[in-house]
């Protein structure tokens, strides 16, 4: 007794010789429609039948996936690009996404509501602390502002670092009332 492409050792040899007659009459996965090429979709082409091998070579790339019907990603030098499984594989450059920061005229960004994105239960001398748009150097880490009456924003300043948003959450989470002025290290840029 042969085994099936699928490993399913249940179907006798009769039923395999009836699917392999029907298999050849022009099914998606017939040898005849693979020997066409362009219509071949990349899980077929890359040989891709399980997890038991999540990485593939092909068209001197790398290529990795999960499985028949899990995305292929192709890891690129810069990218990770997932392409869909059952289509072949197209080698257009695609439009990157676009990631746009809102924010208003003061500088804070917007949140999806449209209102100001504070740090919540964190304020410096009573006054709430905002995410503000500039960002750490190689970081994706905001910087904490606060505005004082004349509505001029002031940074938050640490062993001569301002306060990214995330540092002020850890020192708010180490007060009773997320007052940060209580720490006399800090101080204001």
């Amino acid at each position: 007794m042969t085994e099936k492409a699928d490993n399913n050792p249940t179907v006798n040899e009769n039923e395999q010789g009836q699917q392999q007659t029907h298999g050849s009459q022009g099914s998606p996965n017939s040898s005849d429609s693979k020997a066409s090429g362009d219509d071949l979709s990349l899980v077929d082409e890359l040989g891709i039948v399980d997890l038991d091998i999540p990485v593939y070579g092909g068209r001197g790339r790398v290529f990795s996936a999960a499985g028949r019907n899990a995305p292929v990603a192709e890891f690129t030098e810069d990218f990770l690009v997932l392409h869909p499984p059952q289509r072949p594989f197209e080698d257009e450059e695609a439009e990157s996404e676009v990631i746009v920061i809102r924010m208003d005229d003061d500088g804070i960004l917007i949140n999806e509501l449209g209102q100001r994105k504070k740090v919540p239960g964190a304020k410096f001398q009573g006054k709430e602390i905002f995410y503000y748009w500039e960002q750490r150097p190689g970081t994706m880490k905001h910087y904490g502002v606060f505005f004082d009456e004349d509505h001029a924003h002031h940074f938050m300043i640490l062993e001569d670092n301002r306060l990214t948003v995330d540092v002020i959450f850890q020192l708010r989470n180490m007060t009773h009332d997320g007052e940060l002025a209580k720490f006399t290290e800090i101080s204001v840029e």
